[in-house]
């Protein structure tokens, strides 16, 4: 039998960038705050294991932002989301590359190009004004922190290279890893839920060569037939076939990935290899239920998966103010605000179906900086159980409970979470320009609101 655990000895690590910022995750959360804080006049580094940027918007192939709007009526739909994501879906609609706001039950998506919304990210990332202060590194995964013994603030982040370790040294780090893999490293208490308590995941799939229009024609009830007539075998008992707008393209977002019936732990490797090979397996399952029984897809063919399964939920922080399912539902508003969300409550909990708790016409609840800090006190390890000073969080790993996390964790509002979240960080490296030290707990909120509302960030109802 193999040794419980080993000691894996200590080594030097060059550091390769010295910013005012880091950014882990280059998904929506931390485009959103990389964006800001170079806007707002810092370095910054963007840190990101896969080989593109964008996360679900492109690695998991998602082709619907979600959370851009809110229904004010029916039939009509209103920005709810605004700053970075907005521009983001303005390009791609520019581009001919999306198109939004697209009815979807009772709200609206954003239907856009994976491919697009993956070039487009190059570009913002790398080509314009504010790309200046950005760089980014690509298959960089982190892999831990260097605190500092006195101050307990993060020096740097170390990551994972084909070369050993290096380390980003900054000023101000923000989590955007979806899996609070920062903070955990930094030692803040986090949580997860239980299985029962945990979303699961997904695997799209491509299908190309479909009859043209085959799925704006028959429109979401025609899959919805199919399923409940010949589908009981099907990971899902429905899901939706999205347009691309590319002739003859159709993302499949029909496959539910979990083992005997409960969802994976998206930190496990094991469960992580396991989600890979079976997404695969139920989308191939899916794609030939498509091409049997849905009109249009007689000659179509499956062209793949995505990079990556979507992962909805795994551990957030344990914050300053938490996020609780309660602010979703009675519509809570704040003056500590940093972004503003109206997506329904959306459940991949149990059994194949999926629940939407639907907020009212008009309706929206606010997300507050604290669900961004991590809570100060008592931590699992580092200097007295000190929480880093200097780290914010954005995304799905932020303080919120499983039945907020619900709603607050796509797309947009994930974007609009980090452009806070960057934006504090660049306010925070500005007042504390004579120091080494950053304390993010003495960000003025107030200003911190003024300065997204100047950036045509949404921050009330």
């Amino acid at each position: 039998m193999p040794a419980a655990t080993m000691r894996v000895s200590a080594r030097d690590a060059d550091v390769v960038l010295d910013v005012d910022v880091v950014v882990c995750g280059a998904g929506p959360a931390g485009m959103g705050a990389a964006l800001a804080a170079a806007r707002g006049g810092a370095t910054v580094a963007l840190v990101e294991r896969y080989g593109c940027f964008g996360g679900n918007l492109t690695v998991a192939e998602v082709g619907t932002i979600c959370g851009l709007y809110l229904r004010d009526g029916p039939g009509s739909f209103a920005p709810v989301t605004g700053g970075i994501a907005r521009e983001f879906a303005r390009d791609l609609l520019d581009a001919g590359s999306g198109l939004g706001p697209y009815p979807f039950k009772d709200t609206a998506v954003f239907l856009y190009v994976p491919w697009a919304a993956k070039r487009l990210a190059d570009h913002l990332l790398t080509e314009t004004e504010a790309a200046q202060r950005i760089t980014p590194l690509l298959h960089a995964l982190v892999s831990d922190v260097v605190l500092d013994d006195d101050t307990h603030a993060i020096r740097g982040v170390v990551i994972a290279s084909k070369q050993g370790p290096k380390v980003v040294a900054a000023r101000v780090v923000i989590d955007a890893t979806g899996d609070a893999d920062v903070a955990v490293a930094a030692g803040t208490s986090w949580a997860m839920g239980d299985p029962g308590l945990r979303q699961f995941g997904s695997m799209q799939f491509v299908i190309q060569h479909a009859a043209d229009d085959a799925v704006l024609a028959g429109g979401p009830g025609a899959l919805a037939q199919a399923v409940a007539a010949h589908g009981a075998h099907l990971s899902r008992d429905g899901g939706a076939l999205i347009p691309t707008f590319r002739p003859g393209e159709v993302l499949g977002a029909m496959v539910r990935v979990g083992r005997h019936g409960e969802p994976l732990d998206g930190t496990d490797l094991f469960d992580l290899t396991y989600g890979e090979l079976e997404g695969r397996r139920l989308a191939e399952e899916a794609f030939a239920f498509v091409r049997e029984h849905v009109d249009g897809f007689a000659d179509s063919f499956l062209a793949g998966t995505a990079m990556q399964q979507g992962v909805r939920e795994t551990r957030h922080i344990v914050g300053e103010r938490t996020l609780r399912a309660a602010d979703v539902v009675e519509l809570t508003h704040t003056e500590s605000d940093v972004a503003v969300a109206a997506w329904p409550q959306e459940f991949h909990v149990t059994g194949r179906g999926t629940e939407y708790r639907f907020l009212p016409d008009g309706a929206s609840y606010g997300i507050p900086f604290g669900a961004l800090v991590p809570q100060r006190g008592a931590g699992p390890r580092g200097a007295g159980g000190r929480v880093p000073t200097n780290l914010l969080v954005a995304g799905r790993c932020i303080s919120a409970e499983h039945g907020a996390l619900a709603s607050c964790r796509v797309m947009a509002s994930c974007m609009a979470m980090g452009e806070a979240a960057g934006t504090a960080a660049a306010l925070a490296c500005r007042d504390g320009a004579a120091t080494d030290t950053v304390d993010i707990a003495a960000i003025d909120v107030a200003t911190l609101r003024t300065d997204l509302l100047d950036h045509g960030a949404v921050l009330d109802s």
